[in-house]
């Protein structure tokens, strides 16, 4: 069986200007790769001032709550942030989408994991996500005001630490080569609150206070100037227990992808690494993906549900990504063996293509 050394954290994810590389147990205090020597071979007289505005960081939360499924997620660039909230009502498959693009700053999405916070604080577009290490706190807070197509809604989401069912992974991978690097943080964790609906004609679908579950994930990277690939999430519960995972395919992944990469599974108050997998969807997005390894740990079908489709241009930037809601049906194993098998878990799909 597939087996990825997990060792405690390191002091720092760079040392002596090169990456330390490996998949890592509990709660780095900071998230920070800059600082690396010489990370692009062809500009090696490049000072780190300068290549350290190629690194850049996004920041994932999805959620599982009720009758609602969804995803919110910043991506910051350094001369832009760009922000996304997209979530479904589970029983009719409606989607609900709220964008906003802020405009150059410091630094939008903090290094420390000791306590920090992400937040837009436009008054159509109101969202903050913080954590506190020492309280033992962490927070998802929304206010989006209506529009033609989609209806004002908030939440109110919150964790608490003390729970067994809180579970962390850290990795820092190649990123392709052993110049570069990508830096990870994935936690799923319990959460309590409530989502809410102001509908146009008045009508306010309320939600009384709920339990469910979270994935959180903050990444920081070297980028290419060109980048692609595809993640899903699943999460939900699996007899009686708490179960999260993340797989993974981009262009950024190492090359020995076999002994570095970020799948993981968390399940019953454990972390599993997870190895590579192959993902494929032959006839288009919208029909069944599958999901395999080599090792027997994954097995799934991926069957979509609704598709939010953007593409965004500027004169710096292209992308253009899927987020897709679907279900998951399959097996899973943790590392000591136990299989996981559901025929309906929530899931959330990514694939995008990006120029900057």
């Amino acid at each position: 069986m597939y087996t990825r050394k997990i060792e405690p954290c390191p002091e720092g994810f760079v040392k002596a200007g090169k990456p330390v590389f490996g998949t890592f147990s509990g709660v780095p205090d900071r998230l920070d790769i800059r600082g690396v020597r010489n990370p692009y071979s062809s500009f090696h007289f490049l000072p780190p001032l300068v290549t350290n505005l190629r690194i850049k960081s996004r920041l994932s939360y999805f959620f599982t709550i009720g009758n609602y499924v969804g995803c919110i997620e910043f991506f910051d660039a350094k001369v832009f942030s760009f922000e996304e909230l997209t979530f479904w009502e589970k029983s009719t498959k409606r989607r609900f989408v709220y964008r906003a693009i802020m405009g150059p700053r410091r630094r939008f999405i903090p290094h420390s994991l000791r306590s920090g916070f992400v937040k837009n604080n436009s008054a159509r577009r109101y969202s903050r996500i913080s954590w506190d290490k020492e309280h033992r706190k962490f927070s998802f807070i929304f206010r989006m005001a209506g529009s033609k197509t989609v209806p004002a809604s908030n939440a109110a989401f919150i964790s608490r630490m003390e729970s067994e069912d809180v579970v962390s992974l850290s990795a820092c991978n190649p990123s392709p080569t052993s110049r570069r690097c990508t830096a990870r943080f994935m936690q799923t964790m319990p959460i309590h609150g409530a989502l809410s609906v102001m509908e146009k004609n008045g009508v306010e679908k309320l939600m009384d206070d709920s339990e469910g579950l979270c994935f959180f994930d903050m990444a920081r990277y070297y980028m290419k100037f060109y980048g692609a690939g595809e993640y899903l999430t699943g999460l939900g519960e699996v007899d009686g227990k708490n179960v999260s995972f993340r797989l993974d395919v981009s262009s950024q992944e190492a090359v020995d992808s076999y002994s570095y990469n970020s799948n993981v599974l968390f399940f019953g108050g454990r972390a599993t690494p997870l190895p590579p997998v192959r993902i494929t969807h032959n006839r288009g997005l919208m029909t069944t993906w599958n999901i395999q390894d080599t090792e027997g740990m994954v097995d799934l079908l991926f069957t979509p549900a609704s598709d939010n489709h953007n593409l965004i241009s500027t004169l710096i930037l292209k992308t253009e990504y899927h987020t897709i809601y679907g279900s998951f049906e399959g097996v899973l194993l943790t590392a000591d063996g136990t299989k996981i098998a559901f025929k309906s878990l929530d899931g959330i799909a990514k694939k995008y293509r990006i120029r900057l």
